[in-house]
């Protein structure tokens, strides 16, 4: 198939929220919401100066915290004569109250990781990582230290929503001059099965999806990056050597397509094929961009991160058939707990909401 490639100059900016061909609107139950509120699954979390407000709950100074990928359930790890792991639902209500003795208050690599089941694993001494099991009783441990006598880097764990399929990665090994990296799977009982090994490349990015069903990673050596793409079995099934410097991927849930975008250009694959579908260029920095083959458009949120602040946000959408561009800037004020959190989803035909944010907007396209 003929590459596309499509250079687009941005509309100018309306006063209002919407446009000739793109409607967009923030969710009536976040209007309220400051930059330091986000939506949950059916209420909201408010993080001010270190204090963190969960329904009831409020928590001060945490060591480490987290929320599932559902925003249904938040997790805290607290300092005390021990450190205190305690996980909220919505409501506030403690789910899990547990004293772990077996972490050294002062280690800095404590951290905890929430997931929707209620389920819950935490790390320490950078590389020794705990599961508990939703009423918190300690179900394994399991150690992903690469044993590198030059040192390595806090080991990182990926996950589907359910913390079903595990991915436990250093993101960067010390080889005496070189660095590198590897990414294992947990499969039965905690056993590490290596699926990306390389001596010459840190991992920057790794995405699990939220089915579980592929990985997503992006290897730099410097002055080259490589994303390879793995099923659920650590299968490499798609390897691609981008042209410039990439923000981040998304693939879809079927693991079709992938998108790949920069801080202005976006791309899209045809993961069996290998083939390019199209490529559009932007003058605006795209925080996010995504691929939806129904409608046979990227979507794409953009604007300048400053901290949690986004400065100048924007919608746009390219129609890789029609080869035609919408744009349209936003004009409310909008946040973000971590980019990587930002989504698209479809909704409806042409219809999108972006995610993410401290507020929900749902996006109509009029193509």
């Amino acid at each position: 198939m003929k590459h596309l490639f499509l250079l687009f100059i941005f509309a100018l900016a309306s006063p209002s929220l919407f446009s000739q061909q793109i409607s967009i609107s923030p969710v009536q139950a976040h209007n309220d919401h400051d930059s330091n509120t986000f939506p949950t699954k059916s209420g909201s979390l408010t993080i001010s100066n270190n204090q963190y407000l969960f329904g009831s709950a409020q928590i001060i100074q945490p060591a480490s915290w987290a929320i599932s990928e559902q925003k249904n359930k938040l997790a805290f790890l607290k300092h005390r004569e021990f450190l205190d792991l305690k996980s909220y639902n919505e409501e506030g209500h403690i789910l899990i109250e547990k004293e772990i003795e077996f972490f050294d208050p002062d280690d800095e690599t404590i951290q905890v990781y929430q997931f929707s089941d209620g389920s819950i694993a935490t790390r320490d001494n950078v590389a020794n990582f705990t599961f508990f099991d939703a009423k918190g009783n300690r179900v394994s441990s399991v150690s992903n230290s690469s044993d590198s006598v030059d040192g390595e880097q806090a080991s990182q764990l990926a996950t589907d929503r359910y913390g079903k399929t595990i991915v436990l990665y250093n993101p960067v090994i010390a080889y005496g001059d070189e660095t590198g990296s590897r990414a294992s799977l947990i499969i039965g009982d905690l056993q590490r099965q290596i699926f990306f090994q390389d001596h010459e490349r840190v991992i920057e990015r790794l995405h699990v999806q939220k089915d579980g069903s592929f990985t997503t990673l992006i290897a730099s050596n410097g002055t080259e990056q490589e994303v390879f793409v793995h099923d659920r079995f650590g299968n490499e099934i798609f390897r691609h050597i981008p042209e410039d410097e990439l923000r981040g991927t998304d693939l879809t849930n079927d693991g079709r397509y992938l998108t790949t975008f920069t801080s202005n250009r976006m791309q899209v694959y045809d993961i069996l094929s290998g083939e390019r579908l199209g490529s559009a260029s932007s003058q605006s920095s795209v925080l996010y961009a995504t691929y939806h083959p129904d409608d046979e458009v990227i979507v794409a949120f953009g604007g300048s991160l400053q901290g949690q602040s986004i400065s100048s946000p924007s919608v746009t959408a390219v129609h890789l058939t029609r080869r035609e561009l919408a744009n349209e800037d936003i004009s409310i004020s909008l946040s973000v707990l971590n980019a990587d959190d930002i989504s698209i989803t479809r909704t409806a035909q042409n219809q999108y909401r972006i995610t993410g944010l401290n507020r929900h907007l749902d996006v109509t396209l009029q193509f």
